[in-house]
This record gives C-alpha cells, sequence and structure tokens, in this order.
C-alpha cells in the first residue's frame, strides 16, 4: 500500500493533484488553498514528490530518499505510468 492521501485532513493526492493542476499550484499555494500538511506534517515530501511526478500512490521511503529526489534536477518517473 502505498501513500495517497493527507490523512489529517483526509485528502487524497488524486483530488490535491486536480486542484494543483487546475490552478497550476505550487506547494505553498496548495497547502493554503486546501490546508494539506498542516496537522502533522508527515506527508508533506510525499505531497511534494506528488506534485513533481504527478504520482498519487506513492511507495513509503525513507525521508533521506524522498528528499534525494526532490532535489534531484531530472525529471522523477511516476510509478503511475
Amino acid at each position: 500500500m502505498g501513500v495517497n492521501r493527507c490523512v489529517c485532513k483526509e485528502l487524497y493526492f488524486t483530488e490535491l493533484k486536480r486542484i494543483a493542476d487546475e490552478n497550476n499550484y505550487d506547494f505553498d499555494q496548495l497547502q493554503k488553498e486546501t490546508d494539506c500538511s498542516t496537522e502533522c506534517g508527515l506527508c508533506e515530501p510525499y505531497v511534494r514528490l506528488m506534485l513533481k511526478t504527478g504520482d498519487t500512490n506513492i511507495k513509503p521511503m525513507h525521508p533521506d530518499e524522498i528528499q534525494r529526489l526532490l532535489e534531484a534536477d531530472e525529471e522523477v518517473p511516476s510509478s503511475n505510468d
């Protein structure tokens, strides 16, 4: 099972992606609009990765791996493909 939502706010990444795509939001704008990642914050790196890759069901990863992917200059392939 992958990480697919902000648990605290019960916001699924599919919905967050739709909102971000429709409004061309970055993370800060998406967070302001939806309140995602404003309670425990554990989903924040996954939401950021979702915005970068378009993947809405992300395998659980060590925080260092997520950070490496977020900092990578190259396009990170989506596992949704």
